[in-house]
């Protein structure tokens, strides 16, 4: 099995789809084959394929991105039939131009999709096609005929078929010592591909958006098929491109004639393009089209915030904040540019700006978490603990990626010199990083200030016996490893 999942590694590092089944052989990999593939069958390997995902921080977390792309989904889901599973979008953390569905109600949508796209059309009809591979059970299908090929030769095929050829899937499918595998395929057939074509246009069209942006986005990846030596993934799992463009056309010319729609609908497109992080030479391409975009629309606010934050990006901070700038005197109201100013000046080290930004842009969101983290950060930096402190007690039940907020809110205790409740969100800080010394020094330092019978000293007295209760195995299973 380690070896299968070296090759699962070479496959997503090359940006490739078909982790259902992948994961599938991974997960069930003492059977020989398939039997009738059911609903529930659908939800436990779909909910196992996220959470191996997510664990392995496959998947970009970001609030306003994942919010929006469900936005979109469940726009498209309220004009679908749908199947008996919830949904769940996500944004697969890759720049290979890709969006796939696995079992369950799955949607992943890459990132360098969402950058590859020219509105939020194009978008919504790649999610509405990957809503009817879903709802249609195209990838359960697929299993199911698989039944007479054993799980070496589906390693086999899918390594052979996904690595791309050459040398890497010579090597898989040698690993497998599967025969014949290199000419055998596991991905949709041209009928999927139809039946999803034919459902999400619909879907599309009654959602309220254009038809013509899912043959739009067709031609586009095949225009990257043009230019680029490489071929776009999405290519790869989704077979008859020049098919699928002729049929969707004579859906447009004869069902969809005289209908039209919006290019966006939840809208802010463009400033979602901006807040997927990108390499160097990705954000001098996407600079360039934005400032030539500008040159013809420059007073578009979401152009002049998008060139901004691409800006920042490569490290042109007088340029962002230019750009910026710009924006808010065309819109002076507009929350998220006064956000991105504020974290700007507080990265450059000038606080007491950054304050100022920030709390405009709070009284226009004040429930957003990144305002509110970045005013505690301001205030602290400013030598105002108090005020930080209230900042940071606001989002003390809040979970962030990358920091802790008891750490925060421990120091602005500290400065304010109540050293109970320093000790005690210390502890609680290194309790989190299982740093198991330093949490217990800091609860029992905080027991000293807090009596017997309190609800504090309760808390802390539970946090300490869980410290010194030895943790169960979670990893050691019975039976075959």
């Amino acid at each position: 099995m380690n070896g299968f999942l070296s090759i699962m590694c070479k496959i997503i590092q090359k940006q490739y789809f078909s982790f259902a089944l992948i994961l599938f052989l991974a997960f069930f990999g003492t059977q020989n084959a398939f039997a009738a593939f059911t609903i529930d069958d659908e939800k436990k390997l779909g909910k196992e394929i996220y959470d191996k995902l997510e664990k392995n921080n496959f998947l970009l977390h970001d609030k306003k991105l994942n919010a929006y792309i469900t936005a979109i989904g469940n726009r498209l889901l309220a004009q679908s039939k749908k199947a008996s599973f919830d949904f769940t979008f996500s944004i697969f953390n890759s720049s290979g131009i890709n969006a796939f569905a696995t079992p369950g109600g799955y949607i992943y949508v890459n990132k360098g999709l969402i950058t590859a796209m020219e509105n939020e059309a194009q978008l919504a009809g790649v999610m509405a096609h990957e809503i009817a591979h879903a709802n249609s059970r195209h990838v359960a299908s697929i299993i199911e005929k698989s039944q007479k090929l054993n799980i070496a030769m589906l390693a086999g095929i899918i390594a052979g078929a996904f690595l791309g050829g050459g040398g890497d899937a010579t090597a898989a499918i040698a690993a497998f010592s599967v025969a014949g595998a290199s000419s055998m395929t596991l991905k949709y057939q041209r009928e999927h591909e139809e039946e999803a074509d034919r459902l999400g246009i619909e879907s599309l069209v009654n959602a309220g958006y254009n038809p013509a942006a899912m043959v739009e986005f067709l031609k586009l990846i095949k225009q990257y098929e043009f230019y680029s030596r490489n071929i776009p993934s999405y290519l790869r799992t989704h077979p008859g491109t020049d098919d699928r463009i002729f049929y969707l056309d004579s859906l447009l010319q004869t069902e969809y004639r005289r209908r039209s729609g919006a290019g966006n609908i939840v809208g802010n497109f463009v400033r979602m393009q901006a807040l997927i992080a990108q390499d160097m030479d990705e954000l001098n391409k996407h600079r360039r089209q934005l400032m030539t975009s500008l040159q013809k629309d420059s007073r578009n606010v979401d152009l002049l915030y998008s060139l901004a934050l691409t800006e920042d990006q490569l490290g042109h901070t007088s340029a962002a904040l230019e750009y910026l700038n710009k924006g808010l005197k065309l819109s002076p109201q507009d929350g998220d540019i006064l956000t991105s100013i504020g974290l700007i000046y507080l990265k450059t080290g000038n606080a007491g700006q950054a304050r100022t930004y920030l709390l405009r842009a709070a009284k226009i969101h004040p429930e957003n978490e990144q305002v509110s983290l970045a005013l505690g950060k301001a205030y602290f930096a400013t030598g105002d603990f108090q005020n930080a402190l209230n900042y940071f007690l606001k989002l003390q039940d809040r979970t962030f990626d990358d920091i802790d907020i008891n750490y925060h809110i421990a120091m602005s205790y500290g400065r304010l010199n109540q050293q109970g409740d320093a000790h005690y969100f210390f502890g609680l800080y290194f309790k989190k990083e299982k740093k198991k010394e330093s949490a217990l020094f800091h609860f029992r330092k905080a027991l000293e200030y807090y009596p017997e019978g309190t609800q504090r000293a309760i808390a802390i007295r539970d946090a300490i016996n869980e410290l010194n209760t030895k943790p169960k195995n979670p990893d050691k299973k019975p039976g075959r490893q």
